[in-house]
């Protein structure tokens, strides 16, 4: 019997416990979206975005040299671009407690460079980004890869809950261009 006196079902407090559930879900993906991010993500957001959007301006506008034929020399070639191009330091595989990533963008961003990868060396790059992962906003720069290796690889960063790492995939002839 209700608190009004009627054989009525009493469902408010379904309500409170709908409202709950609904409630602790919202914070349980919250939380997991937060634990996704990098150190740096979440101590300089703001950091982050410019950084992030000027290196995607600039990676959208690099044409590598024409003498580039190693992954060496198309490394320091994007690594001088950026240089010229942007404000931030950028540093050519330093050591860090993190790894070692390709290219780091002011202690924020970290980019990946491979020429031609096959599989083993896609996998090992996965192992690689989720390191830098945790502590900088970690991007893959592919230089001649297969769009099948391209989509093997978007596919093992998900299945490994790694989405928040993009890849860039150039081929030679559009740098050349």
């Amino acid at each position: 019997m209700n608190n009004d006196g009627s054989d009525k079902p009493y469902f408010k407090h379904l309500r409170w416990i709908a409202g709950g559930a609904f409630a602790g879900a919202w914070w349980v993906k919250n939380r997991v979206e937060e634990s996704k991010k990098s150190r740096a993500e979440r101590d300089d957001p703001e950091g982050v975005r410019e950084v992030c959007g000027e290196i995607a301006k600039v990676l959208d506008e690099w044409k590598a040299d024409d003498e580039c034929e190693t992954e060496d020399e198309f490394v320091y070639d994007l690594a001088d671009y950026l240089k010229e191009n942007i404000d931030w330091e950028v540093e050519v595989q330093p050591h860090t407690p993190h790894g070692k990533p390709t290219i780091l963008v002011g202690d924020l961003l970290a980019l990946e460079l491979k020429l031609s990868p096959n599989k083993g060396v896609c996998d090992s790059v996965v192992g690689w980004c989720a390191d830098y992962s945790k502590q900088w906003v970690t991007w893959i720069v592919f230089i001649e890869a297969s769009p099948s290796l391209v989509r093997h690889l978007e596919a093992l960063l998900i299945d490994k809950s790694l989405e928040r790492i993009l890849v860039w995939l150039f081929s030679y002839n559009e740098l050349e261009a």
